[in-house]
């Protein structure tokens, strides 16, 4: 097994950020409470990196790629289809690239795009942080969580090292495998949210408005993750797909082509990979199975009744935001 040098020359080595985003506030938070020096913020508005750079304590801020320093360490949080146009970019910076490590945050983007970088010396990485991150994000919000590594060799120790030295959780991910290292990430974050978006509108069809449908889910979303991470999906599995209750499925079928016909497809699909887990899972026979992939069948090819798109005169209410109380 191959082995590497420390990347860096001090134990938390000085950094430059390019970009002045949500990431890029998240990951400098945390940098700057770990103990790396922040030098510098660039991005392509001198506004927002005049912020960041003053949340972070960086003394410069600036919207020239020309201005980035001569740090050890360079962050790139900006916008996956920017990356290989920047990176080729700074290699007419006006500063040397030989033993610096750059890096991206890309999820699905691999350590390749910065080969032009890799050429003039440095050592190049992707470092995704594995976390949904807002614009109010602070120190906290990646303090622990694991991030995927992903280059050549030398790069990837250098994100093992950084990751350690952030208080994260590493997983070295090939560049083969990226692209389904991210798809997993990108269902268990983003399809969960557009899910939550269909359960509020369900709710909000019976007069339950974002806040109150949140106080009643809340519970059960956290009891069904604790069950998720304590057990497996298989053990965790409960409902009528898993009972085979062709009633109840009967019931949500109707109550869906009366009121909220658009997500008929959806409750289908997700029925169908809810009959896959429960075979899996030994709780739904397969005569049983086949019955419910019938009726899911029968769901979405029967003719829909036409229903006005949400927000038309007479069509489905989409959820109702919450009144601000005093």
């Amino acid at each position: 097994m191959d082995t590497y040098a420390s990347a860096f020359d001090s134990s938390r080595p000085a950094v430059a950020l390019v970009g002045a985003g949500a990431m890029a506030r998240a990951l400098g938070l945390r940098l700057a409470e770990a103990g790396y020096p922040i030098q510098a913020v660039v991005s392509r508005s001198r506004g927002p990196a005049e912020r960041l750079a003053q949340t972070l304590g960086a003394p410069l801020a600036s919207d020239r790629l020309s201005d980035i320093p001569q740090v050890p360490l360079v962050v790139l949080a900006v916008p996956d289809d920017q990356i290989a146009d920047l990176a080729d970019t700074l290699t007419g910076a006006p500063r040397s690239w030989q033993g610096a490590v750059v890096l991206h945050l890309s999820g699905a983007q691999p350590a390749a795009l910065l080969e032009p970088l890799r050429q003039e010396g440095a050592r190049t990485l992707s470092f995704h942080p594995l976390q949904a991150v807002t614009a109010d994000a602070d120190a906290r919000t990646l303090k622990g969580v694991a991030v995927g590594v992903e280059g050549e060799p030398p790069g990837v120790a250098a994100g093992i090292e950084l990751a350690v030295g952030l208080g994260m959780r590493y997983l070295v991910v090939s560049a083969a495998d990226k692209p389904r290292y991210h798809l997993a990430a990108a269902m268990a974050s983003n399809f969960l949210v557009t899910l939550m978006g269909m359960v509020q509108e369900v709710l909000a069809s019976i007069d339950i408005d974002r806040r109150s449908a949140m106080t009643l889910l809340e519970p059960l979303l956290r009891g069904t993750l604790a069950n998720l991470t304590a057990t497996s999906p298989e053990d965790a599995l409960t409902g009528p797909v898993a009972r085979g209750d062709l009633g109840t499925l009967r019931a949500h079928g109707l109550a869906l082509r009366k009121d909220l016909p658009h997500l008929v497809p959806a409750y289908a699909a997700l029925s169908l990979e809810t009959v896959r887990l429960a075979v899996r899972a030994g709780t739904l026979p397969p005569d049983q199975a086949e019955d419910v992939l019938a009726l899911m069948e029968r769901m979405v090819t029967l003719p829909l009744p036409h229903v006005p798109t949400p927000g038309q005169p007479g069509g489905p209410r989409p959820p109702v935001p919450s009144r601000a109380t005093g």
